[in-house]
């Protein structure tokens, strides 16, 4: 079956507001000085007049059960929007991740790149957004990256760990930052988990999963 086709004018444009506006309604703003380059590049951006070709994932499943939590309207907004056109946007992976994950995890993870370097929906060379999508009760594994990291939880309660053994439970609205190189890894719940990511800095450089064939610290 060839591949569908999308047509990305004006189908994100929606929801890069509702990103931005929920940006704005964090307290204290910005809430890390990274969200005001974050949300330069939101106030200019424009949706590209391309066609996009890009086959769907195995997680997109999952979007039938995410919802609004009524926590926070800016989130509802986002989660709204992401799941009414979520089915036809461009998933992806981390190419290197599909060498070393299994096929379990790989059914039940993708994300979708709005912004940042190619094949991204609007390409910018230093700054990434874009929201990730698991199923539930994956772990995924301890992972670092040359560029700082913001997160924020939309759906779910995933629990962020550093390689110790403490982890931070979140939830809806929950925001966790990484520093350039920090570690990091991610347990979900049984449901489903929505994040908001923005990346800063050396935004080209995929992240590697740590102790893994793709990880180019080891010796």
């Amino acid at each position: 079956m060839a591949p569908k086709v999308w047509h990305a004018t004006a189908m994100i444009d929606d929801l890069l507001v509702r990103i931005a506006e929920f940006h704005r309604s964090r307290s204290p703003f910005p809430e890390f000085p990274m969200v005001a380059e974050v949300l330069d590049v939101l106030d200019v951006v424009e949706s590209p007049t391309t066609m996009l070709h890009r086959p769907r994932l195995d997680v997109v499943r999952h979007l039938v059960a995410v919802r609004p939590t009524g926590i926070d309207p800016a989130i509802d907004a986002i989660i709204e929007e992401f799941v009414r056109i979520g089915a036809d946007l461009p998933w992806r992976q981390t190419a290197s991740y599909r060498q070393v994950l299994d096929a379990a995890y790989l059914a039940n993870y993708g994300y979708v790149q709005l912004v940042g370097p190619a094949p991204a929906i609007i390409e910018h060379p230093s700054v990434r957004i874009g929201l990730g999508l698991w199923g539930p009760s994956l772990v995924y594994p301890l992972h670092k990256h040359p560029a700082e990291e913001l997160y924020h939880v939309l759906f779910g309660e995933p629990l962020f760990g550093n390689g110790t053994d403490e982890w931070r439970a979140t939830a809806p609205g929950d925001a966790v930052h990484h520093r350039p190189w920090q570690l990091h890894a991610q347990r979900f719940a049984d449901t489903p988990t929505v994040l908001l990511y923005s990346w800063v800095g050396d935004v080209k450089s995929d992240a590697v999963l740590v102790g893994c064939g793709n990880d180019p610290s080891r010796g």
